[in-house]
């Protein structure tokens, strides 16, 4: 956005993601979100820990739906707030909003049950196994989740039992050959469950358009937004896109003398994060 047009629709296109809502309970039963379900508590980053299915932090408490809606929804995450998230449980409201926010937005299923790493903002962001998501339905009389965060080859896949993603963008930057897709819902019976159905599509050729057009269309027509809805400027912004194998490692082994020697090494603390002087709980 930023390189064909310019920050000032970025800025745009910011505040109206800022005033949607983390979240959709549909008929009581389908939560539909876009990164994935909240990571574990308290909050720990395992040294070495792998992509490997089998490598993986156990699953533990997990919020409900009404502490979702609880969550502040214009709580701010800055590029450090990833890795800041990594410790012990914390009653404070900030903090718990900011760790949930960071799960909702960004987080992706795995394979293997339990907690992984995503390294999609580096430390800080987690994937989670088919029992998380089990665990989160059951816990909260859902019947499923629908999710979206990650490209698709047919558009839409099952990766859990309970848990659908839905990309809509097909040919993704004009390289990723993916389909799109949509979902239909509707519920035959009051008590029934609510029936899902995929439809994926192809990309089409773009528009026959001048680069800019849009962002004219709307100086022109509707100044009154850009007014409203401007941010103000700031240098340390997100860097665009995501980056699912950055950080990536390979699948290794870790016995408990080895993973000591390693942490020590890197002078972290019991949850993972940075040590800095003293080492501290």
């Amino acid at each position: 956005c930023g390189a064909k047009y310019d920050m000032g629709l970025f800025d745009l296109f910011s505040e109206a993601f800022r005033n949607l809502p983390l979240c959709h309970l549909v008929e009581d039963r389908v939560l539909v979100l876009h990164g994935g379900l909240p990571g574990p508590d308290p909050r720990i980053w395992m040294p070495g820990q792998t992509h490997d299915p089998t490598d993986a932090i156990p699953l533990m408490a997990l919020p409900s739906l009404d502490q979702l809606r609880d969550v502040d929804r214009y709580t701010e995450i800055t590029p450090t707030d990833y890795s800041d998230s990594i410790g012990p449980t914390s009653e404070d409201k900030y903090v718990r909003d900011q760790r949930i926010l960071i799960d909702l937005l960004w987080s992706d299923p795995r394979g293997g049950d339990g907690y992984g790493p995503s390294y999609r903002k580096g430390k800080g962001v987690y994937t989670f196994g088919p029992d998380v998501t089990d665990a989160f339905c059951k816990n909260n009389n859902l019947q499923c989740v629908v999710r979206s965060h990650e490209v698709k080859a047919g558009g839409y896949q099952w990766d859990h039992p309970k848990l659908v993603s839905v990309f809509s963008a097909p040919n993704y930057l004009d390289t990723g050959r993916n389909k799109g897709a949509y979902l239909k819902m509707r519920r035959p019976t009051k008590d029934g469950d609510v029936e899902i159905t995929g439809h994926a599509y192809t990309a089409v050729k773009h528009p026959d358009l001048p680069s800019m057009h849009w962002q004219e269309h709307i100086h022109a027509n509707y100044p009154h937004l850009l007014q409203r809805m401007r941010k103000k400027n700031v240098q340390n912004h997100d860097a665009f896109g995501d980056s699912d194998f950055g950080g990536f490692m390979n699948i290794d082994e870790w016995e408990v003398d080895e993973a000591e020697a390693f942490q020590e090494a890197f002078k972290l603390d019991a949850y993972g994060r940075e040590v800095k002087g003293k080492e501290s709980a």
